[in-house]
């Protein structure tokens, strides 16, 4: 995966190192599953399993576009980038 999408490897690291492997690690193999919790696309590559439509997607100051949710499954929706982390840190 590193070579076919090395912004979505990247990331993926600074996801690991922010909230931690075992959790990030967990996240990927359920949306692989088929679950709707993770997925990212990139130079025609796919992996994980998209959020239905019309759900609301955020975007970073990177670009890349993101749906938080709570420990109970629910989107937060109007949350910063900075807040984000706060809120997510504490759900590990």
């Amino acid at each position: 995966m590193r070579d076919q999408m090395p912004v979505v490897a990247a990331w993926i690291d600074d996801l690991r190192h922010t909230f931690g492997t075992e959790y990030i690690d967990r996240i990927i193999k359920e949306g692989v599953r088929g679950k709707p919790v993770f997925f990212a696309s990139e130079n025609g590559h796919t992996v994980g399993t998209a959020v239905p439509v019309g759900t609301r997607v955020l975007r970073d100051e990177r670009g890349n576009r993101t749906v938080v949710m709570d420990g109970n499954g629910q989107r937060i929706n109007d949350i910063d980038g900075a807040d984000r982390r706060g809120k997510l840190k504490g759900m590990k």
